[in-house]
């Protein structure tokens, strides 16, 4: 690990430091082109190389902590008064009546996010996961206040008809979320169906 850190720790001195001098270089061409000279030129300059330093720091963001570059998508679960369901599951359903609404601006250093009102069964259908599908650091919220101790995700099982489903663990410590079949009829046990929707 020593000589990976050392790697990046040179990676992002080396991006700040490119930054920094091929903004200056440019600004001090651009000032004597236009018949600066001395201090001012000099000045304009530093004043380049200061703005590529910014661009530099960006790049290492960008690069290195993406999670802040780009923060995970955030799920805020709202649930009903006496719910006790210790996971709560979320099905991708095309036939579905429920959208999950994305807000944010999906800039840099911005977090987008959508909020869920969970039924009594803990079963939820929405048309499509978008920014949340195949988000394995995807952060959870609940309205309660409750601590979110667990996740899972990935193809729904075929009992459910849904396209994929995201499981979350509200409370804790989790247990273990059942496996496909098992997963389905858990799922149509709380739906209270027998059949797939329609």
């Amino acid at each position: 690990m020593g000589g990976l850190a050392a790697a990046i720790f040179a990676a992002m001195a080396v991006m700040l430091l490119a930054g920094f001098a091929v903004l200056f270089w440019v600004a001090r061409a651009v000032a004597r082109a236009r018949g600066w000279s001395g201090a001012k030129a000099r000045n304009a300059g530093l004043l380049g190389g200061l703005a590529g330093l910014g661009f530099g720091m960006l790049a290492v963001a960008a690069t290195f902590f993406e999670s802040s570059w780009m923060p995970p998508p955030r799920l805020d679960f709202v649930t009903p008064p006496g719910y006790a369901h210790e996971w709560t599951i979320l099905l991708e359903d095309p036939r579905a009546a429920a959208k999950l609404n994305w807000q944010g601006p999906g800039l840099p250093f911005t977090q987008r996010h959508a909020s869920v009102s969970v039924p009594s069964s803990g079963i939820m259908r929405v048309q499509s996961f978008g920014e949340a599908l195949g988000r394995g650091d995807l952060a959870v919220g609940w309205g309660d206040g409750s601590p979110h101790t667990g996740s899972g995700m990935g193809p729904a099982p075929a009992s459910t008809g849904a396209n994929y489903y995201i499981a979350v663990n509200r409370g804790g410590p989790a247990t273990v979320l059942p496996y496909d079949k098992a997963l389905g009829q858990m799922i149509a046990q709380r739906e209270g169906r027998t059949t797939l929707p329609r």
